[in-house]
């Protein structure tokens, strides 16, 4: 899930993180993931985020694109910039973390495009 406006007293402002699995960091820092699906955020185009994978802070990203998209719209594709290998390891991912009744067919997602500017 995305959390909003944590204080970072190195830069004196409340920021937004975008929180990941910690699994996820090298895929997120050797920009592998560019994507994550998501079923709601409030993040839009040119706002900058804080990336998290496990409790460890990454670095700045910023959000270059949000969009709706259908699950039964995801392809390789968008497994491919998620960090996948395919559609199915995607949709298996999301199952774990959403649950099979929540992602079904008409279920409709964020898809959340984002470029890490400054590592940490």
């Amino acid at each position: 899930m995305v959390k909003f406006e944590e204080y970072h007293e190195d830069v004196g402002i409340m920021q937004r993180k975008l929180k990941f699995k910690g699994k996820y960091k090298e895929a997120l820092i050797s920009g592998r993931k560019k994507t994550t699906l998501r079923l709601s955020t409030e993040l839009k185009p040119g706002d900058v985020v804080i990336l998290e994978a496990g409790e460890e802070e990454l670095g700045e990203a910023i959000i270059e694109r949000v969009l709706d998209i259908r699950i039964e719209e995801l392809t390789d594709k968008h497994a491919a910039e998620d960090g996948f290998s395919s559609k199915a390891e995607l949709l298996r991912e999301l199952k774990s973390i959403y649950g099979s009744s929540v992602l079904r067919e008409g279920t409709r997602l964020k898809l959340i495009k984002f470029e890490l500017r400054k590592v940490r």
